[in-house]
């Protein structure tokens, strides 16, 4: 039976990449990963002073080397002290230029541009984060930053403000606050250039969802069209055999076409870049994140996250093939249910639909977002994390759309 089951596997998984436009999709998506890595790459620049411009590889190699050597530790004594310099440099260029200061922000800020954006972003209100270079002027350093003060405090503002669409209850308070105090502070520093590119890197497999969906389309509606419905659910393993060997192949396919991609994805970064910076951690992105974790773990989330919603693309994909008659079809709906919900607006009223919302897939699919976000799912005094719920969700969706997709197809009425 296990041989029987391989065999048809490997049948089906030849039979789906025996059509052209299938191999066509899956090498312009590979092709679209090299050729998006690369020119993130390329187009970055680093100026340190008139005269002096990098480009490239050697651009974020650059900074890496600056931000290094910066500091090790972002104590109260280092922050304070680097944002007070930063202040008294540009009081003293104002006075003694006379120009307006915009003019030359940049050649004090640009070499150190990732730490005066944390500490710029953090002393913005937490439902404000829009902020300009000229903001970092006027906060306030003559009694020190306390920056790990406010972060709490810009937590502790944002759980107990009122919402139009529904408040924290008590349990997702204390749920929260207990994670953001359990991060380590003071925050470790170094370059998260590198990481952040190997970041990017995973978040852009999310458009290879229309190659998978391409691919799978056609899985069961194929066999309406060519008519061979009928022949294969009356043999010997078609209902028993031949629907799950389908399915298997296409998450097959699916997944290691996309883990395949992720390699190619990230090796491109490590093998220009290296892996310096995997052991800091995520605040370095936003203090106020309450995950106790560095940049490689979120990584591997991410893509983890990433995989899963290529499973529910894969198993809804699998789902309507078995519904419609027309591949054409399948591919629009999965278009319109995947890439077409990042039309669909938020509300100001419906906590419910809100978190709904929020894990569609283009809403979920960057950790860089989804850490910084305080949404949960409470279950009386239980609370489920917005990651948790992503995983949960999504895991669950894939599997009973697998299910439901064996039992359309054997159902189906053949010949109509």
């Amino acid at each position: 039976m296990v041989i029987i089951m391989k065999e048809l596997i490997r049948f089906e998984i030849k039979k789906i990449l025996d059509r052209r436009v299938n191999r066509i999709a899956l090498f312009l998506g590979l092709a679209l990963i090299v050729f998006s890595n690369l020119a993130l790459i390329g187009g970055e620049s680093l100026s340190l002073d008139e005269t002096v411009t990098y480009r490239g590889r050697e651009a974020i190699l650059r900074q890496a080397e600056l931000e290094n050597a910066l500091a090790d530790v972002l104590d109260e004594e280092f922050l304070t002290d680097f944002l007070k310099n930063y202040q008294q440099r540009l009081a003293q260029i104002t006075a003694e230029s006379g120009q307006d200061p915009a003019a030359y922000l940049w050649s004090l800020i640009g070499p150190y541009s990732n730490l005066y954006f944390l500490i710029a972003i953090h002393y913005r209100e937490w439902n404000d984060e829009l902020f300009t270079w000229e903001d970092l002027a006027g906060i306030p350093t003559e009694n020190g930053l306390h920056f790990y003060e406010r972060r709490l405090e810009k937590i502790d503002n944002m759980l107990n403000a009122e919402y139009s669409y529904g408040n924290y209850t008590r349990a997702e308070k204390e749920f929260w606050m207990q994670k953001a105090q359990n991060v380590h502070t003071p925050f470790r520093w170094g370059n998260r250039e590198v990481w952040n590119r190997i970041l990017e890197s995973i978040c852009l497999l999310v458009w290879l969802l229309f190659v998978i969906s391409i691919c799978t389309a056609p899985v069961f509606s194929g066999e309406y069209q060519s008519r061979m419905d009928a022949l294969l659910l009356s043999s010997r393993h078609g209902k028993g055999r031949l629907i799950p060997a389908k399915i298997a192949a296409a998450f097959l396919l699916s997944f290691s076409y996309m883990l395949f991609c992720a390699m190619v994805s990230i090796g491109i970064n490590v093998v220009l870049l290296g892996v310096q910076g995997h052991d800091l951690p995520v605040q370095i992105f936003n203090a106020i994140i309450p995950y106790d974790w560095t940049l490689w773990q979120v990584c591997a989330v991410n893509l983890l996250v990433i995989l899963l919603i290529s499973a529910l693309l894969t198993g809804s994909s699998l789902l309507l093939s078995a519904i419609c008659k027309s591949p054409m079809a399948v591919l629009i709906l999965d278009i319109l249910l995947f890439y077409g919900t990042l039309f669909i607006p938020s509300s100001k009223t419906s906590w419910f639909w809100n978190h709904i919302f929020c894990l569609l897939p283009l809403h979920c699919f960057n950790m860089k977002d989804v850490l910084k976000m305080y949404i949960s799912y409470p279950l009386g005094d239980k609370v489920i994390s917005y990651l948790g719920m992503i995983l949960i969700s999504y895991s669950l969706l894939a599997v009973l759309c697998v299910l439901c997709t064996g039992r359309f197809f054997r159902s189906h009425q053949v010949g109509r």
